[in-house]
């Protein structure tokens, strides 16, 4: 094989494997009291501005606190959603999914902080056996360190956000997972719904 060949070869394969390479995450860094984020080279990539930051994550996002709240940015420093504050940080995985806020309507996102199940409930439970307790017409009330959820018609979704029980009941226990159903409450009417 001619030589010149060979080489370009190896430097087209080498330049493509390298690009598919992908980015090193982003590291916190702190600096008069405010967080921001530098490379694995030590260079700044986003100013300290932030309140707390958590290192970036292996699919190129990092959450932060800082004037708007709790926000899930890019290397960029987008904001790419607000996540729910949950226990002083934002809101933990379950199952692959967690909660956001958006014009006070909470939904659901994976970890590279993509839109999974649209903001269009009053409140959402976490996700427990691949559902979630889901309500809209219901309000946070404060009391004391933590909220308790008030009023409101509840339903359940599962993690593509589709209704398996619609939101009209008072009450809707968490899965039982023994028997894969839940208790729900409409009125004085009690009644055992089998999940899918």
């Amino acid at each position: 094989m001619n030589m010149r060949f060979s080489l370009f070869i190896v430097l087209v394969f080498g330049s493509i494997l390298g690009g598919c390479s992908k980015n090193e995450p982003l590291v916190s860094f702190q600096e008069n009291d405010l967080y921001g984020y530098k490379d694995k080279n030590g260079r700044i990539k986003i100013q300290a501005q932030y309140q707390q930051a958590y290192d970036f994550n292996e699919n190129g996002v990092g959450f932060s606190f800082g004037k708007e709240g709790w926000v899930c940015i890019d290397p960029e420093n987008r904001i790419l959603l607000h996540p729910f504050p949950f226990e002083n940080g934002p809101d933990y995985f379950s199952e692959g999914l967690a909660r956001f806020v958006e014009g006070n309507k909470f939904g659901f996102f994976d970890p590279s902080c993509k839109k999974v199940i649209s903001a269009s409930y009053d409140f959402a439970h976490s996700i427990q056996q691949g559902f979630a307790i889901v309500c809209n017409g219901c309000s946070l009330v404060k009391e004391e360190e933590h909220s308790r959820i008030q009023g409101g018609k509840y339903g359940l979704i599962d993690t593509t956000g589709k209704a398996v029980i619609p939101l009209e009941y008072d009450s809707i226990s968490e899965v039982d997972p023994s028997s894969g159903t839940v208790q729900a409450t409409q009125g004085k009417l009690k009644k055992e719904i089998k999940l899918p």
